[in-house]
């Protein structure tokens, strides 16, 4: 499905944290479906909250 492809987005888990700046943890991939309905979501591994933020990649060297 991907392969050869760039992801369009980066899948983070956010772990809230009291008084303090919340913790994004990236768990996964998306990418833009062809049809334009909507992204297909690849997880690495689950989310222990019920957050996820589905974001463009940052730009950088080390990106997948």
């Amino acid at each position: 499905m991907s392969e050869g492809r760039k992801p369009d987005f980066d899948v983070f888990a956010i772990r809230e944290r009291e008084g303090g700046k919340d913790v994004f943890t990236k768990i996964g991939v998306a990418f833009s479906r062809h049809d334009g309905a909507g992204v297909s979501i690849l997880l690495d591994a689950l989310p222990l909250g019920r957050r996820l933020a589905v974001l463009p990649p940052l730009p950088s060297s080390d990106n997948r």
